[in-house]
């Protein structure tokens, strides 16, 4: 059944209605029809005990003894609720009766003895009727018949029966329309929602979904969309930078090959001049081949999907492999490299070792470039709190205070223009958180202009530890 949103909340409103109305209709009704039924029983066992005195026993033969009085008070008194009285042998053979019977005989249903009060009808007419036993010595003569009218009771029942069964689909019909209205003024600011959310688009991202008045689940839920929307402009945002940083890095390298090729073109060189330029054009195809591949290891990152290859690495070893391959550039720039690690690397932490020398490499390879001449790395690796700390602090040109938050985006460098000599692409950090939060790796940076940066990993322990 394709129903609306508002359609299905009425009815299901209306479902539950339905059954806990029907639940209160039948317990109404069999409240009812017991309190009738108690007060007819009540005044039947009144009337039972009352002519159970008028019983005479002659022989083995049972008569009423004031048989005349009541055909008299037949005569001067209109019955309203007649009584009928009736004594059987224990065969239900009619013994005496009531003269308001008038040669009719009550219904006997056997075995008798200790019966409840129980329907009937007399003349096709309803009756409560009971049998009671009549003993003497122990054994049974007879039986006590009484019964008493239940046309009155059994029509107002039945009255109340017809006025709960047609009221039932009226109440449905009034609660389904009014749920109906209800449910729409309810879905109301989802509607307006939907509207909001329908006229955003990749260019106007800046529109934000209005807030319900009061603070309940349509007002969380519009929150968390315009957050959603506020995470999405600024992703956007970030890959419409990082599409213009792009062109313009790989714009450059091109440019200048461009020009080296043009130079040499114009008129004939010399053989040095031409190895010059080649080694020039050289120089910025290594450029433009060393920043393709680290577009191409963050486009990676970002459809990520293969299972890390984790295994039990020792970071000491890590550290050392990175500044082993660096040692030309440690070398040149004499700085001293201060190691402060146990003797013992510890326990091992576990990782891909693709992805942590990816992260050692970058991180060292920064301080190692804005570090100044002379100066001191240090490296420290500490365990805490389940995790192996590894801490790298240089003596170089720091980072300003508003650029901390930034520098981790793509091609994205602070200050770049007062530092024009040291190359870079802004393309390193951005590997490094990449690659962190694949693995789980805490990374935090402070620093501080001109006086050095300190970068803290803390990367989890081996699976023995575990």
């Amino acid at each position: 059944m394709n129903l609306r949103f508002q359609d299905r909340i009425a009815l299901h409103y209306v479902l539950a209605t339905s059954a806990l109305v029907a639940a209160v209709f039948l317990v109404v009704y069999l409240v009812v029809k017991n309190r009738v039924y108690t007060d007819l029983d009540t005044n039947l066992r009144y009337e039972v005990t009352k002519h159970m005195q008028e019983v005479r026993i002659v022989g083995r033969t049972i008569q009423f003894a004031n048989k005349d009085e009541w055909e008299e008070r037949e005569h001067r008194e209109v019955q309203v609720d007649p009584v009928f009285i009736q004594i059987t042998d224990p065969r239900g053979q009619l013994m005496d009766r009531s003269p308001n019977l008038k040669g009719e005989q009550l219904p006997f249903v056997a075995p008798p003895a200790g019966r409840e009060p129980f329907n009937a009808s007399l003349r096709s007419a309803a009756i409560r009727q009971v049998q009671v036993r009549i003993s003497q010595d122990g054994k049974a003569l007879g039986y006590l018949l009484a019964a008493i009218s239940a046309e009155a009771p059994q029509r107002e029942l039945a009255t109340l029966r017809l006025v709960l069964l047609l009221s039932l689909p009226v109440v449905l019909g009034v609660g389904f329309g009014l749920a109906r209205l209800l449910a729409g003024r309810s879905i109301a600011p989802i509607t307006a929602i939907t509207a909001a959310t329908n006229r955003i688009t990749r260019n106007n991202l800046a529109e934000r979904v209005g807030l319900p008045p009061r603070p309940d689940e349509l007002h969380t839920l519009a929150t968390a969309i315009n957050g959603l929307l506020a995470r999405i402009e600024q992703a956007v945002a970030r890959e419409k930078q990082f599409t213009a940083d792009a062109s313009h890095e790989l714009r450059t390298p091109l440019a200048a090959l461009r020009g080296t090729l043009e130079v040499l073109v114009r008129k004939p060189r010399t053989a040095p001049e031409y190895v010059e330029k080649i080694g020039l054009g050289i120089q910025e195809i290594d450029r433009l081949t060393h920043l393709v591949d680290q577009l191409l290891l963050l486009a990676r990152f970002d459809t990520h999907t293969e299972a890390l290859n984790r295994q039990e690495l020792s970071l000491l070893s890590c550290v050392d492999e990175v500044l082993y391959r660096r040692r030309a550039e440690v070398a040149a720039k004499h700085l001293r490299v201060e190691m402060d690690a146990p003797d013992e690397p510890g326990r091992p932490v576990c990782a891909d070792p693709f992805l942590v020398d990816l992260i050692l490499e970058n991180v060292l390879a920064n301080a190692i470039k804005y570090s100044p001449a002379h100066s001191t790395i240090a490296v420290q690796l500490r365990e805490a709190g389940g995790h192996l700390r590894c801490t790298i602090a240089d003596q170089g040109i720091g980072i300003r205070p508003d650029d901390l938050e930034r520098i981790f985006d793509p091609l994205y460098r602070s200050d770049a223009l007062s530092h024009k000599h040291i190359e870079g692409t802004g393309l390193g950090l951005s590997i490094v958180a990449k690659a962190c939060a694949l693995l789980g790796v805490a990374v935090r940076v402070q620093s501080e202009l001109g006086q050095g940066t300190r970068f803290t990993l803390e990367f989890p322990l081996g699976l023995a530890s575990a």
